[in-house]
């Protein structure tokens, strides 16, 4: 997986990919199928915004008209198509 799909390395440092794979070792789950290409690019996407990165930012939004201050982001790709993203308070 990391070496056919290119991956980073550093993604099995990732607790969530650890959990998975203990998971998935140590009990049995027949006939369970992952989610494929489409799923993970738009409804689990879409989840995960909704479910977490809003819960996580709506604290900082709520400070937004006291402070003055947004976040905006802009992002590139490198020679190597690895992409680059900038956040930055405004």
């Amino acid at each position: 997986m990391f070496y056919t799909r290119g991956l980073p390395f550093n993604l099995a440092r990732n607790p969530h990919y650890l959990r998975a794979f203990q998971f998935a070792a140590n009990n049995k789950i027949n006939g369970y199928v992952p989610p494929g290409y489409n799923k993970l690019r738009t409804i689990w996407l879409q989840k995960e915004k909704r479910d977490n990165v809003h819960r996580l930012l709506d604290p900082l939004r709520l400070t937004w008209k006291e402070k003055c201050v947004t976040i905006v982001s802009d992002g590139w790709s490198d020679p190597t198509r690895k992409p680059l993203i900038n956040f930055m308070a405004t």
